[in-house]
């Protein structure tokens, strides 16, 4: 993996540039990747890579070795190590240099976390102007932790803080030197942590929610101190969830404990029956979609005019959020418009048709007194609905929703093919308004003002370019639409 580099003028038209960092090694044998990070103008030259009056450009990324190797700074990795690394430019980012005199920077995640050095990426840096200090933002993948660091140069780093949902903490004298905990599931993973460096010392253990939802529980069981450690790791057996599809026949479930040791118990939760696929609950704060990742904003621009971008991947603080301005300008074909006083219950063809749209709908609210109660758009349908995306509003619960479940290959991975739900109450008007982004291969809806967005992928056959409206549970009234089509990007990608 490496850099690209790419400029733009206004944030959809992308020139591409050489490759600014390659991996190194390529196409022979790789040595170092260069995964995601940030970069930054450093316009003070706090870091010293500035020269003959140039402003330094630094860039801050996670390095992944895949191979065990001592590197040119002298320090040593582990093959899978994930480290943070800087490089720097004198020409604006059109060419860069890796600082290998002292690469990684940042090498491994605090003493409380040591053993994450292979999940241990995704760097976000800025600067910090009541501090003075750079600060950068940098990720435990696998427990969905954020840990603080600071710097006054770019290049020595000190860890201050993290924020995140810890489970379960070891403190020494107050500081905490070991954590753990779970994956958002519902099931027991296996963790042992090794005392020898903490032998004869007090300590104490904490068990910390720092989440605020308003439901779920921790789970935490089997706590051993051993000398010596278990050679099994105490591993419990963490088949996860199951879920079966079946009508028509009758069935029995049945618990079986096969287990012959002399203690241990089985926890099973949740046996749900439904005739719908089970809705996929996700923390968000910045888009309720599964295919959002991995997103960072633009440094330099003012705090009140925040832009931002992502990759768009299959893989509660609010914000509102708009498409940049100047998506406009590849709206190259004529608005449709229409309003209708109600729509009827049903589904409505539209004399619309295309792969890529921009439409913003509103209508007014309903009362909930009858049976699922939707309004909403079915996109890139085909003539026979055999192929559908079905984007609206859910009057019962306030939300709006992305269902997938028919929007063409669908196949190819057992989640892909769900519902999607973001919470959006009306307007103080009684109006709910939804601005929908349609492109070949993704739907992005942002509701209200903004406050609420949901981005999806989406693989469809070409031959479905179809958009009807539906009502469900009833007509909806006080409905006004805006489409236009969207021309394709040259020398870049939206």
């Amino acid at each position: 993996m490496s850099w690209r580099y790419a400029t733009s003028t206004d944030l959809s038209h992308w020139e591409h540039k050489p490759v600014a960092l390659l991996a190194h090694g390529y196409p022979g044998d790789i040595t170092e990747m260069f995964f995601s990070g940030a970069a930054v103008a450093d316009t003070q030259n706090t870091s010293g890579f500035g020269t003959s009056g140039k402003v330094p450009f630094v860039a801050l990324y996670t390095s992944y070795y895949p191979n065990s190797r001592t590197l040119p700074s002298g320090k040593s990795v582990n093959g899978g190590t994930q480290a943070q690394s800087i490089a720097y430019s004198l020409d604006e980012g059109m060419t860069w240099t890796t600082y290998d005199v002292a690469n990684p920077v940042v090498p491994l995640p605090p003493a409380s976390y040591q053993e994450q050095w292979r999940d241990f990426r995704n760097p976000f840096v800025f600067w910090h102007a009541h501090s003075s200090k750079w600060i950068s933002i940098i990720s435990l993948a696998q427990l969905r932790n954020i840990l603080v660091y600071t710097s006054p140069n770019l290049k020595d780093w000190t860890y201050i803080s993290e924020y995140g949902p810890e489970c379960i903490n070891l403190k020494v004298q107050g500081q905490v030197v070991r954590t753990a905990t779970g994956i958002n599931e519902e099931r027991l993973l296996p963790k042992s942590w090794d005392f020898s460096n903490l032998i004869s010392q007090t300590a104490v253990l904490g068990i910390v929610d720092s989440l605020t939802g308003s439901w779920g529980h921790i789970l935490i069981d089997q706590i051993t101190f051993m000398n010596p450690p278990s050679a099994s790791g105490l591993a419990p057996n963490t088949a996860g969830l199951w879920s079966f599809n079946g009508t028509g026949q009758n069935a029995i479930i049945e618990i079986v404990d096969s287990s012959i040791s002399g203690w241990g118990h089985i926890l099973i939760d949740e046996i749900t029956f439904s005739n719908a696929s089970p809705e996929v609950s996700l923390s968000r704060w910045i888009d309720f979609g599964p295919d959002f990742y991995a997103a960072v904003p633009f440094n330099g621009l003012p705090a009140t005019s925040q832009v931002g971008i992502t990759w768009m991947i299959d893989d509660r603080a609010t914000l509102a959020q708009q498409p940049v301005a100047n998506l406009t300008s590849l709206e190259t074909l004529s608005d449709y418009t229409n309003s209708w006083g109600t729509v009827a219950e049903g589904t409505q063809a539209l004399p619309l048709s295309g792969k890529t749209l921009d439409i913003t709908i509103t209508f007014s609210d309903r009362p909930s007194v009858s049976l699922s109660p939707q309004f909403g758009l079915m996109l890139r349908a085909t003539s026979d609905l055999g192929q559908q995306t079905w984007v609206g509003y859910d009057f019962d619960n306030k939300r709006l929703f992305v269902d997938r479940t028919k929007s063409g290959n669908a196949g190819f991975d057992g989640t892909f093919s769900n519902t999607y739900y973001a919470p959006l109450a009306p307007a103080s008007n009684g109006q709910v308004t939804l601005r929908i982004l349609l492109d070949w291969s993704s739907v992005e809806i942002f509701g209200g003002e903004g406050e609420a967005t949901l981005t999806t992928q989406i693989f469809p056959n070409d031959n479905g370019v179809d958009v009807r409206l539906f009502s469900t549970g009833g007509g909806t009234s006080g409905v006004k639409i805006n489409a236009k089509s969207v021309g394709r990007l040259r020398n870049g990608y939206l």
